[in-house]
């Protein structure tokens, strides 16, 4: 397999993760999460610079300065150079500044600041897990009856197993 793949399947992986735990906030209509869950990983163990590097390449890959970084970021590791990334998606630009700045915090403690631009730059990037992971969060923050009807109806799409 090549580094693309894998990098790619690691971001649907902590796509549909989030996604799936802020589920399971809006269905149980609590704010306590659980102990084994992603959202009390440290945010750069989460949202590996790795994944920030893949967005960066799907959503800015005809910008020169952005592929030429982002490639390097893929095959390193690090943190890309945040600047560049603005360039692209000022989300993206949002998400690499937090994990810059707050990489080594439990992802609850930032979810306000990572949540949205993540899902906001995964569907611009194509992936549609993207979408799911926003309605989740909005389910999860909101508890809006709409919001719960959409995610549910995201998750009768597609079959998922998710350990809680």
């Amino acid at each position: 397999m090549d580094v693309l793949s894998v990098l790619d399947s690691e971001l649907r992986k902590v796509l549909w993760g989030l996604a799936s735990e802020f589920a399971y906030l809006a269905v149980v209509g609590t704010s306590v999460i659980p102990p084994c869950s992603l959202l009390r990983r440290r945010l750069e163990r989460v949202v590996r610079p790795e994944l920030l590097s893949l967005l960066a390449t799907k959503v800015g890959g005809d910008v020169p300065d952005v592929l030429l970084n982002s490639a390097l970021g893929m095959r390193l590791g690090g943190i890309p150079k945040c600047e560049l990334m603005y360039e692209a998606l000022p989300e993206l630009y949002q998400l690499c500044v937090a994990l810059r700045l707050r990489g080594r915090e439990p992802m609850y403690k930032v979810v306000s600041e990572v949540v949205v631009p993540l899902a906001v730059s995964a569907s611009a990037a194509g992936y549609e897990e993207g979408d799911v992971l926003l309605a989740s969060y909005r389910a999860a923050a909101y508890r809006g009856e709409r919001d719960l009807a959409a995610v549910m109806r995201y998750f009768d799409r597609w079959p998922m197993v998710a350990r809680f």
